[in-house]
């Protein structure tokens, strides 16, 4: 994780983000009331009943670059609504088009996208993934969410790397904004959320997390500083239906600190059901069940990246 260099970009144009963001709306159907919707964002607030979205900050990337085997992205503010209105919305294009027996890959407002690799026109936001595998001397074990099919906008229904989300400040003030760019962070919230049920702020006035004094950030963090958390980035790529920027990683936790740290998983959460295997540490790490999980016809394209690369990549991650 050491290799990715995130920084901020210079001064960006906002008037690509309001073109797509207007071509986006003119293709929506009509509310509740008759009258044109403004935004992907709040047709899923309005006629999907999906209100618990919150249009919080997130990190924009603008650019990618790879350099001398090191990773740079460089990040704007923005919104996640504008995610929604300018990158997410491809897939409620694609679907509609399927319906109507059209090519779901044709749509106006992918043509008028044109290219994925060009983050300047569109908020692509970043997705970072990350497979979860519980180590010990007698094996390893992995974790996989179903996510639920009402209560997510993105891959409902389908089966994710655990934990996943967006990568964006804990809170809307400047010190979370300035501090929080920081990938080992959002993992750290991702994990007290989606395996302990821990509520994040996003702006909405909790408390902001103490990463060095309060529980889960602080043992896991000191278990990383010890070798006992390894995480580890396995790719960046794009998600082919949405276009969506994701980081791909695995995080190989040592069974005493998993056991500890997790030792109430909240198996059943907001977001979904974490898969913990037969015995509730995991699904082995073995190549039948690998197999069974990748050929998945519910499985996201990003979480089956995931599991394949970690396999690839098992002993340099000392799994083999």
């Amino acid at each position: 994780m050491d290799a990715i260099e995130l920084d901020w970009a210079r001064a960006t144009d906002d008037a690509p983000l309001a073109a797509c963001r207007e071509h986006s709306s003119r293709l929506l159907p009509t509310g509740s009331d008759g009258r044109p919707l403004a935004s992907y964002g709040s047709a899923l607030v309005q006629l999907a009943g999906m209100d618990q979205l919150f249009n919080g900050r997130i990190y924009r990337p603008v650019g990618i670059e790879s350099l001398d085997g090191r990773l740079r992205l460089r990040f704007t503010l923005g919104n996640y609504f504008d995610y929604l209105d300018t990158t997410e919305f491809l897939a409620y294009e694609a679907s509609a088009r399927a319906v109507d027996a059209a090519d779901p890959f044709a749509g106006d407002y992918r043509r008028f996208v044109a290219d994925p690799f060009d983050l300047s026109r569109r908020a692509t936001g970043l997705g970072v993934l990350t497979l979860t595998i519980r180590h010990s001397t007698q094996g390893a074990s992995f974790f996989l969410h179903r996510r639920s099919d009402d209560q997510v906008a993105v891959a409902p229904g389908m089966l994710q790397a655990v934990p996943a989300g967006e990568f964006s400040p804990a809170d809307a003030d400047e010190l979370s904004t300035a501090e929080d760019l920081d990938l080992w962070r959002m993992m750290l919230r991702e994990y007290a959320e989606e395996f302990l049920g821990v509520e994040e702020s996003y702006g909405r006035g909790l408390p902001r997390p103490d990463y060095r004094r309060q529980w889960p950030y602080r043992e896991l963090d000191a278990a990383w500083s010890t070798g006992q958390v390894r995480p580890w980035v396995l790719g960046i790529g794009l998600d082919p239906l949405t276009w969506k920027a994701e980081i791909i990683t695995a995080c190989v936790i040592d069974d005493a600190v998993f056991d500890d740290v997790f030792a109430q998983i909240v198996v059943h959460g907001r977001e979904g059901t974490i898969l913990t295997g037969p015995n509730g540490r995991g699904i082995p790490f073995e190549p039948e069940y690998l197999r069974d999980y990748a050929d998945h016809s519910g499985m996201r394209d990003s979480a089956r990246s995931c599991l394949l690369l970690t396999w690839k990549h098992r002993e340099t991650l000392g799994l083999a």
